[in-house]
């Protein structure tokens, strides 16, 4: 643990223990807040002090509640709670003072409930009682049953029923669904089926889930559509689907698996693999185990009987886990026969499995994948792309061969997965040009993105740029030297093709080296801050250039529009613009739009906010702005806000100039600005004027503080 870790641990420690309750509240309530964090993958840094935070919760229930203290403890309770706690979470409950705490005080209980391997007895009568009192709401009872609906006892079984019997359906509705369980439906199937039949089609969803479950259950995975004719078997499957019993279950499961009818065999191996399957409707699960041998064979004995019904169900059953050297054969048999879509796609899942295990791959096999990508009448996603991602996979660098054939014959999402593939397999170093020759041809948008990824951009690099995304320079030196600066590596030529782009007369190649220049995904990121410094002069001449200039047409980017031009300048601006404030000054003065200016102003805002002074030329520039006529109202007003905010005292003889145009709106504006102690009192004479020549009403808010101030001052 390092020595910060340790320290805001002690820091957190004595808030704790502090005697004041809105400091230990505001403590539980970040742990709370950290706790919530942890769903997006980060750790709780509060978490070694669990135990404290449960003792803190503690005491603070013990207290009288003190404006949400109660509540932060609970929230806390909810996830931390004990057996022990019960008692204090049923103290907490019984005198809940609101809604939000009884809410959190039944979460709370919940969890300390799960704990014991007794239920408190107190705490589970409070939550009883609040499940049938009919005063209550609906909302209020279904939270105190959701508090104790996975609670395994009779007395919950019992409550449930009786919420069943509720005139108020969405009581009846949540009860049934808790009755819906695979355990519970072995005693209340019928109840929870006469409800289902009862409700209303449009009941809402959760009633459509206990319709499926209570009607339907699991029937199978790939014959949802059969029923098995023999009323054995249909018996059998009956009572897989809803079992009174883990024997007679597995009796039935035996008596499909072992029956002669391709269709049921296939039923009972969907079961066996499926998790909504036997595992999760026994009681003891393991059992399951002790049939996988015996599964495993049925279903090899399937696939070795020629256009077997089953045979998609024994692949999916034995798929890339529980292959075998020997399962190749089988594979090459079923891929041969078939002209199913399911069982092709089955078959390539289970091939990965024996590829991938095997020191030696069978040739056969690859052979057969490899024949499956350049099939023209088969289906691309189910087929050709996963038999690329096993190869690819399974083999690595061996699979070479297949993915070339198929960057260069295969259709074009055939080639788009091959690529990417050859890259994620290192290919860029054995295949750059073959690589890049098909990257080409696709222009900037590939024809598919294999799992999200661009394989353009695995191939060229990454950013294409920020603001032009999607653009390609149309001449050929330029688009050399964007693929340049996309490679992973700085060196001379990479200069060089940053001062190609940027001295060019194309406006987008401009802005794309612009935009490698300043993200730190571009230039810095291949060789660090000082790769920026050989293209520095060049930069700052290219940013004055561009924001002098109107935008850029709009079709040159596809997400920024005639903006991208700008955006790129500007970019490049906030970079640069703490260290070069006569650039900042000159493009303050020389903006080609109001809209440009104003974001120029946003860049002299945040330089202002990290100096110590401002330079007498960035004064001067916003100054003229300020007082220019041409310029529109609100663009000088922000000109001298800006003059305001501005660090140290170099602004003032701007501010005072600028009280001196005839616009009221500018003078308040300045005067305002020089409402600082320390100036007050050098101009009280002008200000004083300038309140006396303002107007009463329908002034701008400038005027009301500038004459409360003044008065102010003289008092």
């Amino acid at each position: 643990m390092s020595d910060g870790e340790k320290s805001r641990l002690g820091e957190f420690s004595a808030r704790l223990e502090s005697d004041d309750i809105d400091v230990v509240r505001g403590a539980l309530d970040d742990y709370q807040s950290a706790q919530a964090d942890t769903r997006w993958g980060v750790d709780n840094p509060y978490w070694p002090l669990a135990g404290e935070v449960r003792f803190a919760a503690r005491d603070l229930l013990r207290q009288p509640p003190s404006g949400h203290s109660h509540a932060s403890a609970l929230t806390v309770m909810w996830h931390l709670a004990e057996d022990e706690d019960a008692a204090v979470i049923a103290d907490a409950l019984e005198g809940a003072p609101d809604a939000e705490v009884r809410e959190m005080a039944l979460l709370a209980a919940g969890t300390a409930l799960a704990q014991g391997e007794e239920p408190n007895r107190r705490l589970l009568t409070l939550i009883t009682a609040m499940v049938l009192d009919e005063g209550l709401g609906v909302r209020d009872r279904r939270y105190a049953m959701q508090a104790v609906d996975d609670l395994e006892l009779p007395e919950v079984e019992d409550l449930l029923v009786r919420l069943t019997e509720s005139s108020e359906r969405e009581l009846q509705v949540y009860a049934a669904g808790c009755l819906a369980t695979p355990l519970r439906l072995r005693a209340h199937r019928g109840r929870v089926t006469r409800l289902a039949k009862s409700w209303p089609e449009d009941a809402g969803w959760e009633a459509e889930h206990i319709r499926r479950q209570a009607l339907e259950g699991f029937h199978s995975t790939y014959w949802k559509d059969t029923e098995l004719a023999d009323p054995v078997l249909r018996t059998a499957h009956d009572e897989l689907r809803f079992p009174l019993s883990d024997e007679g279950c597995l009796r039935a499961f035996a008596t499909l698996l072992r029956s002669e009818d391709p269709v049921a065999v296939g039923i009972a191996l969907d079961h066996y693999e499926s998790s909504e399957g036997l595992r999760h409707v026994l009681e003891d699960e393991e059992r399951v185990e002790t049939y996988l041998p015996e599964v495993l064979a049925r279903a090899r004995e399937v696939l070795r009987r020629p256009m077997s019904p089953a045979e998609v169900s024994a692949l999916n059953m034995i798929g890339a886990r529980h292959t075998e050297p020997g399962d190749a054969d089988l594979l090459l048999e079923v891929l041969l026969r078939t002209d199913s879509d399911a069982v092709r796609a089955e078959a390539i899942w289970m091939a990965y499995g024996v590829l991938d295990e095997a020191e030696v791959k069978d040739e056969r096999l690859v052979a057969a994948l490899g024949d499956l990508i350049f099939a023209p009448s088969l289906d691309f996603y189910g087929t050709k792309e996963t038999a690329i991602r096993v190869l690819a996979d399974s083999l690595g660098a061996d699979a070479d061969d297949v993915l070339l054939r198929a960057l260069r014959e295969g259709e074009p999402k055939v080639q788009a997965h091959a690529a990417y593939y050859l890259v994620r397999t290192g290919g860029m170093d054995r295949h750059r040009a073959i690589l890049e020759e098909v990257a080409e041809s696709w222009g900037d948008r590939p024809p598919h993105r294999p799992w999200g990824q661009d394989p353009v951009e695995l191939i060229f690099g990454k950013p294409h740029s920020v603001h032009w995304e999607g653009h390609r320079l149309a001449d050929p030196d330029l688009h050399r030297a964007h693929r340049r600066l996309r490679a992973a590596t700085v060196d001379e030529s990479y200069h060089r093709a940053l001062r190609t782009l940027l001295e060019s007369d194309d406006q987008a190649a401009v802005g794309i080296a612009l935009d490698h220049w300043w993200s730190p995904h571009g230039t810095v990121k291949r060789g660090g801050e000082e790769a920026r410094e050989p293209e520095r002069a060049l930069v700052l001449d290219r940013i004055r250039e561009v924001l002098r200039q109107p935008p850029s047409p709009a079709e040159l980017s596809g997400m920024y529009g005639p903006e991208a031009k700008h955006l790129s300048a500007l970019s490049a601006l906030h970079l640069v613009a703490a260290e070069e404030p006569s650039l900042l000054a000159e493009v303050v003065a020389a903006a080609a739009s109001d809209h440009v200016r104003e974001r120029i102003f946003d860049v002299v805002e945040a330089v202002f906010n990290d100096a110590e002074d401002t330079d007498l030329r960035l004064v001067e520039a916003l100054g003229k702005v300020a007082c220019d006529a041409n310029t529109p109202l609100h663009g000088r007003v922000r000109a001298l806000a800006l003059l305001d905010e501005s660090p140290g005292t170099n602004s003032v003889d701007a501010l005072v100039r600028a009280t001196r145009c005839p616009e009221i709106e500018v003078q308040a504006a300045a005067a305002w600005g020089l409402m600082w102690d320390e100036v007050i009192e050098d101009h009280r004479p002008l200000l004083e004027e300038l309140s006396a020549s303002w107007p009463v009403e329908d002034a701008p808010w400038e005027v009301t503080r500038v004459r409360e101030m003044l008065d102010a001052a003289e008092e």
